[in-house]
């Protein structure tokens, strides 16, 4: 298994555009600061869908093996993950959401099972980027709010920073200078949160 201190999620299918920027300039603050890492471009993965079997709640485990199998110990071994996500119909991306609830088998084991398959004692720091497209409004990233609040929680993992950008069809990430900016004052506290 490999030595990776932060998991970075990148939860878009578009190559080349604003998610994908964004987690190249995670990556390179990462590296900046020595601080192994992996990203996963999840819409090149095969992570299939939870389908309910029921399982995890016998087990603490998923029946299924695909590439969400080695996530898990990822999950555990990690400092910590970053979620960039596009906003679809307030929410995260289907990919996305599909990741999400396969980690029911750590909640089942966590809260069905009372034997988690994850330390839950561990210090894990947690941050959502969420990129919406449209002019802002008031339900934009709520949905998805609430979908990462609960993968953070399965994946023992604080969430420590939420940041959303919107406006982007008009403007592309790498044009907006206060995003940006934004963006590298959370990445410095973040990196000083894991250390």
């Amino acid at each position: 298994m490999e030595n990776v201190e932060i998991l970075i999620i990148n939860a878009s299918p578009r190559k080349n555009k604003n998610c994908y920027f964004i987690s190249k300039k995670i990556e390179s603050k990462l590296i900046e600061n020595n601080i192994s890492y992996k990203t996963f471009n999840i819409y090149d993965m095969e992570i299939e869908y939870c389908n309910a079997c029921g399982f995890c709640e016998k087990t603490g485990y998923c029946r299924i093996k695909d590439e969400m199998t080695p996530m898990y110990e990822m999950f555990n071994k990690s400092k910590g993950t970053i979620v960039i996500s596009p906003v679809y119909f307030d929410s995260v991306s289907a990919k996305l959401k599909t990741l999400v609830d396969r980690t029911q088998a750590l909640y089942a084991s966590k809260y069905i099972l009372k034997k988690p398959s994850i330390d839950r004692y561990k210090k894990r720091v947690g941050m959502y980027i969420a990129v919406g497209g449209a002019s802002g409004y008031d339900t934009q990233f709520k949905g998805g709010q609430i979908i990462m609040d609960f993968f953070f929680k399965c994946i023992n993992t604080k969430l420590t920073q939420n940041i959303y950008v919107n406006e982007t069809d008009e403007c592309k990430i790498e044009e907006n200078l206060e995003f940006t900016k934004n963006l590298d004052i959370n990445l410095e506290k973040y990196v000083k949160e894991i250390r």
